[in-house]
């Protein structure tokens, strides 16, 4: 497995499928084909990085991530990383993997799949986003298990619960070989890819009360971060039909830069994403523009982050209130008594 950073960060050209009367459709055909193999690639190297930050522990190869993934050990704990007060580290089977290496699957692997299921269900991700047991331990469907991880991700983002996840497209590189043998996986199992990039709209429409008003809301706030004024940026974020919570106005000039640096990042992705030779293939308007799920994880990151700065100047400086700051982070147990002991 080759996957990794380009020492010039060189975007890859996989996804620069244009008309050419010189290539026969058999020709196109195939490019379109590793056009998706290379776009899966980054999927799968995007969820292994993700869970790998939220376990603090090392995963198979993205090309062997799929095979890695049909005992459900990782993605029981992941399960326990946003929801161990239901999915104890006890309870996940073969944990150390070591039954799996010595004797393969087992039919009790399947329970760590059920504990993914349940955390998930704990938590609201909405169900149209769930693989089927089979789908993962019988590797019947593994890009809707990819898929289900991505849209968990940017759900558990969005709840302050888990980072963002990164977007590969481009930046990573694989060999012939691998994106050939990805190409026959894919053909084997027949199976049509998901819309990745849709993710983020279909989580608002799942979540939303009134769709039609939250979509509206968030095209107002996109636009208002493009025009660059963080008052009316600010206003557009209080928005009742914008659901937003946790917004605080004095953290404003913030929200604007740093929303827009995601915007432009999002924006930038989108160019690179994978483009046919359709003309009139409908795109997801939410490919360019942040979803509600991403300013709300955005929000709630800024916000954080503004509080552990604070934090530190008080640490650094002698200065501030300490001990409210420390409290406003959320920090328990903190005794105004211990102050000097903190400093």
């Amino acid at each position: 497995m080759s996957a990794g950073v380009t020492p010039d960060d060189t975007r890859a050209n996989y996804g620069c499928i244009t008309k050419d009367d010189r290539l026969s459709a058999e020709e196109m055909d195939s490019l379109r084909d590793q056009a998706t193999a290379y776009e899966y690639l980054c999927h799968l190297e995007e969820s292994k990085q993700w869970m790998e930050f939220c376990l603090q522990e090392e995963l198979p190869p993205s090309v062997e991530l799929e095979e890695g993934l049909r005992n459900g050990v990782f993605l029981g704990k992941l399960a326990h990383y946003f929801a161990s007060d239901i999915i104890p580290l006890r309870k996940i089977y073969d944990k150390d993997l070591k039954k799996y290496e010595q004797k393969g699957l087992h039919f009790k692997h399947t329970d760590n799949i059920n504990h993914f299921f349940r955390a998930m269900e704990k938590v609201g991700l909405p169900k149209i986003f769930f693989p089927e047991t089979t789908d993962i331990y019988d590797r019947k469907n593994m890009p809707k298990t990819i898929y289900c991880i991505h849209a968990l991700s940017l759900y558990l983002f969005k709840l302050g619960l888990a980072p963002q996840m990164k977007d590969l497209y481009g930046i990573v590189e694989f060999t012939e070989e691998e994106l050939t043998n990805m190409q026959k996986e894919l053909d084997k199992y027949g199976i049509n890819m998901p819309q990745f990039s849709k993710i983020g709209g279909i989580l608002a429409n799942e979540l939303s009360v009134d769709e039609a008003a939250l979509h509206a809301a968030v095209i107002a706030i996109n636009e208002a971060l493009e025009a660059g004024d963080a008052e009316a940026t600010m206003q557009a974020l209080r928005n009742p039909n914008a659901c937003l919570t946790t917004l605080d106005e004095q953290n404003s000039e913030e929200y604007q830069k740093r929303l827009m640096d995601s915007k432009r990042a999002k924006v930038e992705a989108a160019k690179n994403k994978v483009k046919t030779d359709n003309e009139n293939e409908e795109r997801d308007m939410y490919e360019e523009l942040l979803t509600h799920a991403e300013l709300q994880g955005n929000i709630t990151k800024i916000n954080l982050d503004i509080k552990v700065e604070k934090v530190n100047r008080d640490l650094t400086s002698n200065e501030g209130n300490l001990i409210s700051d420390l409290t406003n982070l959320g920090i328990s147990n903190v005794d105004p008594k211990n102050e000097s002991w903190y400093l």
